[in-house]
């Protein structure tokens, strides 16, 4: 045998050991793409939404606990003293008969993000006709009544609503056009200045952990009067502040991960988040009532996988379920300071990755052949 000959079989038998350890590997990581393509497909169907709904057998009652701040009214003050804009910008919670408040919707009174303590940071609120609303959560400023224990101004309740679910469908809902969690508290008992009686400045926030299921069918709603948000994770998502009338937003985690808002009139609109299948989150919601015209709230998760646990609370007929966080903290507005983590939904990605996987190893096979086909030729 030439050298020449040596030396192609040689390196042809280089190129073949290769090529075999090539298309293993080839082989191996579009046998793992395909098996995650095949979980993102099945996680489409609605099967996977009741994954962990064995404390949800037919329709019972889910309790929330919250976290209820009673609020005393401000003073009211004369629109037109000269003093007029420091005194609107320090009146947040007021009765309908100080004769000056705004009935509209305000949005970008708070910051997009949360801060590093889970609690919002307001930026509007210092020039804007529902006033009031600005500072950080930290004493001294307007919003620090809203979570804390303020003398004379804000004292803290614990509490729970009470939500309905319906196996059909996996809803859990609380519909309430007279909303008054704070009428037999002590607090503001004779500071009630207005004629029907009902305790209508307060605020509240609690949270409720889900884990996405990405079926095309998960849809939050809520509707209320005055100021409420909606945060995911960490991220605002439903913007409705400002004392205003009842007004309604809608939301849904599409199949790809996308989410998408749609405030009152609008048509949902893509929020600019992304969540993935199996992704553990959190709904965080924020809410205040700061005149005494209306207290509405109502609120729905429709198929959605939110977390839950058995429950002993106090006021409950024995055993019953509750979302799954720890209500023995009254400030509690981010159970685990989970935060969402914002990235696409990766399918499309998945089948990219596989065509050019199949492409690959097609191409490593054919050169196997004929590299080994051309060996055998060689004398």
């Amino acid at each position: 045998m030439s050298k020449n000959r040596k030396k192609v079989r040689i390196l042809g038998g280089l190129f073949i050991g290769v090529s075999v350890g090539a298309i293993l590997l080839v082989t191996f990581g579009m046998s793992n793409t395909i098996g995650e393509i095949s979980d993102a497909i099945v996680s489409k169907t609605p099967t996977a939404i009741l994954a962990s709904s064995e404390l949800l057998k037919g329709d019972k009652e889910v309790l929330v606990p919250v976290a209820y701040f009673d609020q005393r009214a401000d003073k009211c003050a004369d629109f037109y003293d000269a003093s007029q804009n420091t005194a609107l910008q320090n009146r947040q919670f007021e009765w309908t008969s100080c004769g000056y408040y705004s009935s509209k919707l305000e949005q970008g009174l708070f910051e997009y993000e949360l801060d590093k303590d889970y609690y919002p940071v307001a930026v509007g609120g210092e020039y804007v006709t529902n006033r009031g609303v600005h500072g950080i959560n930290k004493e001294g400023t307007n919003l620090y009544r809203w979570f804390n224990n303020v003398e004379g101004k804000s004292k803290n309740y614990v509490g729970n609503l009470k939500f309905n679910y319906k196996q059909d469908g996996n809803v859990f809902s609380y519909d309430e056009g007279s909303f008054y969690p704070l009428d037999d508290v002590d607090f503001s008992k004779g500071d009630l200045g207005n004629d029907d009686g009902h305790n209508h400045l307060f605020t509240l926030n609690f949270a409720v952990p889900f884990t996405a299921v990405l079926s095309g069918n998960e849809i939050f709603e809520i509707a209320a009067d005055d100021d409420t948000f909606v945060y995911i994770g960490d991220d605002l998502v439903i913007d409705m502040g400002g004392v205003h009338d009842e007004i309604k937003a809608t939301l849904s985690i599409e199949d790809n991960g996308e989410i998408y808002v749609g405030v009152g009139d609008e048509e949902l609109a893509y929020s600019g988040l992304n969540i993935s299948r199996g992704e553990e989150s959190i709904f965080r919601i924020i809410h205040a009532d700061r005149d005494s015209k209306n207290s509405i709230f109502r609120i729905k998760f429709a198929g959605m996988n939110l977390s839950m646990m058995e429950s002993k609370m106090a006021g409950t007929d024995g055993d019953g379920v509750q979302i799954a966080y720890d209500p023995a903290n009254p400030t509690y507005v981010a159970p685990l300071g989970e935060s969402l983590k914002v990235r696409p939904d990766g399918t499309k990605g998945l089948i990219v990755a596989a065509t050019i996987q199949g492409v690959l190893l097609i191409a490593l096979v054919i050169f196997l052949v004929s590299m080994a086909k051309y060996l055998l030729e060689v004398k």
